[in-house]
């Protein structure tokens, strides 16, 4: 019977993702399956409790952050080491030398043993057998993901109303995806009543559906999605792309290059009739002239994911702030919002935001009639 995956099932790594071994190393060949196998020298039935692949002799490499906690030899796999990777635990048999130590932690791409002619790998989920090729693929779109294998992709391809402009906007969602989040979060811009309806009745149809963990999820397919979700993924996309275009137009009057002045207007004129951005001021009964400076804060790595640097764009500046350099652990809180935008502009902008220091203070001087 085929495991339903769930979200739980998404192997989370502090230090990255790695193959069991490099490709430059050995090219691995599956030669004996999961499940219901025939012996290759018996000819008997049996079920095979892993995989094996050729790996001759090639250094074998922890997958993930994990913990180690088995080894030692048996008839069967020969030699052997375990490691648990958070809910997994995977198991690596006829291993010729052993290079860590009983409860040791691992890294991801730290060499722990060294394979024999043939790797077997045993993978449990919270002590429940699966198919490790569910988990190398797994495993190998999380590497595609953080920039160590290939380009980063699901595996799925999604087609999109707006491919022919998708390069510019990956630009500028690089630029205005931090403020276009920020301002979700706030509540101080929302989408369109039409388009939230349109995402609701798209992932209740999903889940009505069945479309979610089909396969194991990973870091570019964290509801385990397979080729039957496509048109309902593309659905999600294109409206996704169109409520950040929506934004761009009504909250910085930026649009596509390809759009002429005609089709620049007619989008204006339906954003604005269609989006819900509240005003903070709307009930004041005065006249504001802003001195605010609208900034603007984004981090990115390099392609295999070990240099990270942050930019920032003020008062809308097309080019922005010199790119600074900075630490991994300082881009992921970053990202995951355990510092502030002005936290984050005050470290590496300091001089810049005296500026807008000095303009909310103008700011406050004329709401108060100073």
């Amino acid at each position: 019977m085929k495991m339903k995956y769930t979200k739980e099932m998404f192997l989370q790594s502090a230090t990255g993702y790695c193959m069991p071994y490099s490709a430059d190393e050995c090219e691995p060949v599956p030669t004996l399956g999961y499940g219901e196998q025939v012996h290759p020298q018996t000819k008997e039935k049996f079920f095979h409790h892993g995989m094996d692949l050729t790996a001759n002799g090639a250094p074998l490499l922890a997958v993930a952050s994990g913990t180690v906690t088995g080894l030692g030899s048996d008839p069967i796999h020969e030699g052997y080491v375990k490691i648990r990777y958070g809910n997994y635990e995977v198991e690596y048999g006829h291993v010729t030398e052993i290079y860590v130590g009983f409860g040791l932690e691992v890294s991801a791409g730290q060499q722990i043993a060294k394979s024999g002619n043939i790797l077997h790998i045993g993978v449990r989920f919270d002590g429940e057998e699966i198919d490790p090729a569910d988990f190398l693929a797994m495993l190998y779109q999380n590497c595609m993901s953080s920039g160590m294998v290939g380009d980063g992709n699901t595996g799925i391809e999604v087609p999109s109303a707006y491919a022919k402009d998708m390069d510019e906007i990956a630009s500028l969602m690089s630029r205005y995806l931090p403020l276009y989040m920020d301002e979700l979060r706030k509540g101080s811009y929302r989408p369109s009543e039409q388009t939230e309806k349109a995402l609701q009745n798209v992932f209740v149809q999903s889940a009505r559906k069945n479309y979610y963990f089909e396969t194991l999820p990973s870091v570019t397919n964290p509801l385990g999605l397979s080729d039957r979700s496509v048109p309902l993924a593309s659905k999600v996309q294109d409206l996704i792309i169109g409520d950040f275009l929506n934004y761009l137009a009504v909250r910085h009057s930026v649009f596509l290059s390809t759009w002429d002045e005609s089709q620049k207007k007619k989008f204006l004129e339906a954003a604005t009739d269609d989006i819900r951005y509240i005003d903070p001021l709307q009930n004041l009964k005065i006249i504001v002239r802003s001195f605010d400076v609208p900034r603007i804060a984004s981090v990115y790595p390099d392609n295999a994911g070990i240099r990270w640097w942050t930019k920032a764009w003020f008062n809308n500046r097309e080019h922005g702030e010199d790119v600074i350099e900075i630490s991994r652990e300082m881009a992921i809180k970053f990202i995951q919002g355990e510092i502030g935008k002005d936290a984050w502009l005050e470290r590496y902008y300091p001089k810049q935001m005296s500026i807008y220091h000095n303009a909310i203070e103008m700011t406050r001087k004329q709401l108060l009639g100073l």
